[in-house]
């Protein structure tokens, strides 16, 4: 399949330039208005602390305290979280009355050491099965059994423990390394019965290769999986009922295959399935490598092994020379030379509008680098802009922008064709490649920094204010095919930022729609502007006629606007968790304790206001405190450690 662009630029006609704020409107909260409060009929859903000891990036800080603790049950209303002593509980809001409790499973006692203990999780895969995820290294699938009431077993268990890695800048040892569940599906394969597949994350910290931005600062590396489970062929069907949340003596281990793996700078924000064959992946920089560029090994350090590697490399990108990228203040272009030069053997001339590049060396091919005063598209600063050449391979232009803000569709203003495709971080692949299988080219003894610098101070008691002001890069979105983890459509650097995900249904209601793709809300400006992935038929892949999946083209909509949404959570001090309805009737954000804000969708287009609720829950202590928040519909459901509280949107 063709690589294509994912367009994430917003639709102008879909925007609101008349709209001036959100107006309070106050929400009825006693015995029988909006707000309701249940006590939970279990321990209390308290996550566990870490130990003080623990460091972590901050990436994975944020993943911890943005935690959502409430998890989409396998039908519409219902819902499971944990608690404090490890128990998974399905509780059904469904009905007229009061929730109904219902013990699923109770995680078995750790006794591996090779994972860090994380937060457990729950994935509803269908009504009828759910997995269930230790927060460490072992899932449990479990499946509703045939009777009367709410009866779920264990059938299968298996392993995604990654051993130890280095736990950051030398000295510091080792440290057991701390698994992350991004998504899971359930589907049949011809000849195999029902399998799993899912895609898990885990840091990877190198000292011996360390990348390096731009600025000096080193960054962690997350490596992503995609796994294959087969399930257990056998059913339990109506067998005798051993009591709700029962662990069966002996659960059948399952075998897992991985698919493929791709890595990043961050944990991925946002992963979906479309249909069986392809994902949606959203990640903070984008996929900075794959498998395809980790097969050769180097055999030496000569230059022949070097060329090798880096022709391999460029058969997985573009035929063009270079590569660019752009922000708002300057455009970053890279060029991988093919044979190394000093930087005497470069000239290279930048004035307000023109570029001129010679290159002296015995290579032919570098006559397709050479240009003589070639018109830029824009404007630059000259005395800014500089040039730069790393490990002799590595030359890299640095344009400022004389019109910052100013998005330029191309580098030159005679057009040829070189979209800005690159990830900011590619550049950060190509670097690590050029140092793994260049040793030649540098300083011999030349030491190179740890992959891991900066930590977050695991006593901060969550500082989300401090965290909030870090720097955040751009989510690069990709539409990916299972198999190979190739990309078939990715969005380009300058998409709208990332604010969050749409609420995700429960198996159930999926059935019977089309895709089931939850709508993405992202920045632009002070707006929020929610878009769908849509499907439509596509040529089927490679294989034989009896092997071949039919594939869908992947596209991005702008289906609608939360005016002001982006503006209006960036004063949020606190905020914890934020989400938008899939129908895009109501975005809600809540804060670590007592608040919860409700924006609703203007009503109509050029409206000038719109209806925003704040909804204090009250409580103390611990109960104060928000873990989770879920949507069945126009009911919003909202865990705390020792009450769930529902609340009516339609009373908002």
């Amino acid at each position: 399949m063709a690589y294509r662009v994912l367009d994430l630029q917003p639709d102008p006609a879909l925007l609101n330039p008349r709209f001036d704020g959100y107006k309070l409107r106050l929400v009825d909260s006693g015995s029988d208005g909006a707000v309701r409060t249940h006590q939970l009929q279990s321990a209390s859903a308290q996550p566990q602390l870490l130990a003080s000891n623990e460091l972590f990036t901050y990436d994975e800080v944020c993943s911890r305290i943005h935690y959502n603790h409430l998890f989409v049950g396998p039908r519409h209303g219902t819902f499971v979280y944990f608690t404090k002593n490890r128990c998974a509980f399905l509780v059904d809001t469904s009905g007229a009355c009061s929730p109904q409790f219902t013990l699923l499973f109770e995680l078995p006692t750790r006794t591996s050491t090779s994972a860090s203990q994380g937060y457990p999780g729950a994935y509803s895969l269908s009504d009828t099965h759910i997995l269930i995820f230790d927060g460490t290294e072992s899932l449990y699938v479990l499946q509703h059994i045939e009777c009367d009431g709410e009866h779920w077993q264990a059938t299968g268990v298996f392993e995604i423990g990654t051993g130890s890695v280095a736990a950051g800048p030398p000295g510091r040892g080792q440290r057991p390394n701390m698994n992350y569940v991004l998504g899971a599906t359930l589907g049949h394969v011809k000849g195999a019965g029902l399998v799993i597949r899912m895609h898990i994350c885990y840091r990877i910290d190198k000292e011996a290769a360390a990348t390096q931005t731009r600025t000096g600062h080193s960054m962690p590396t997350f490596c992503i999986q995609a796994l294959q489970v087969d399930m257990p062929t056998a059913s339990p069907g109506t067998r005798e009922v051993l009591g709700a949340g029962t662990l069966c003596p002996e659960i059948p281990a399952l075998s897992t295959s991985t698919a493929h793996t791709l890595h990043t700078h961050a944990i991925p924000v946002y992963c979906a399935y479309v249909g069986w064959d392809q994902y949606i992946l959203g990640v903070r920089g984008g996929v900075v490598l794959d498998d395809t560029e980790l097969v050769l090994q180097p055999t030496d350090s000569s230059e022949s092994t070097a060329s090798a590697v880096l022709a391999a490399a460029a058969a997985n990108t573009d035929v063009h020379h270079y590569h660019w990228t752009q922000s708002a203040s300057d455009v970053t272009v890279c060029m991988e030379l093919p044979q190394p030069l000093k930087s005497s053997q470069i000239q290279c001339e930048l004035t307000r509008n023109t570029v001129s590049l010679h290159l002296a060396g015995g290579d032919p091919s570098l006559a397709k680098y050479a240009c003589e005063r070639v018109e830029l598209y824009d404007r630059i600063v000259a005395d800014d802009s500089v040039w730069t050449l790393e490990n002799g391979r590595l030359l890299t232009l640095y344009l400022q922008k004389e019109h910052e803000g100013a998005r330029w569709a191309s580098v030159f203003s005679a057009d040829d064709g070189v979209l800005e495709a690159m990830d900011p971080s590619e550049l950060v692949a190509i670097r690590e490649r050029l140092e793994k299988y260049t040793a030649a080219d540098q300083e011999a003894g030349r030491s190179t920094a740890p992959l891991m610098q900066q930590y977050v101070d695991q006593d901060s008691g969550g500082d989300l204010e401090q965290l909030e002001e870090q720097p955040d890069a751009s989510v690069m979105f990709s539409a990916r095919d299972w198999r190979t983890g190739q990309a078939e459509a990715t969005s380009v650097p300058g998409s709208p930022g990332w604010l969050c995900a749409a609420f995700s249904r429960a198996p159930a209601q999926l059935q019977g729609l089309q895709p089931g793709v939850p709508p993405v809300c992202l920045k632009f400006d002070v707006d929020g502007v929610v878009f769908s992935f849509d499907m439509s038929p596509s040529s089927s892949s490679g294989g034989s006629s009896s092997q071949q999946q039919q594939h869908v083209r992947v596209d991005a909509r702008h289906a609608g606007t939360f005016s002001a949404l982006s503006y209006v959570q960036a004063s949020k001090r606190e905020k914890r968790l934020i989400s938008i309805d899939p129908d895009m009737a109501v975005a809600v954000l809540a804060e670590a304790q007592r608040r919860i804000y409700i924006y609703h969708q203007v009503p109509r287009a050029d409206a000038a206001s719109a209806a925003q609720n704040v909804v204090d829950l009250g409580g103390s202590g611990d109960d104060a405190e928000i873990l989770g928040m879920q949507a069945a519909g126009r009911v919003l459901v909202v865990l705390r450690a020792r009450s769930l509280c529902t609340i009516d949107l339609d009373s908002c």
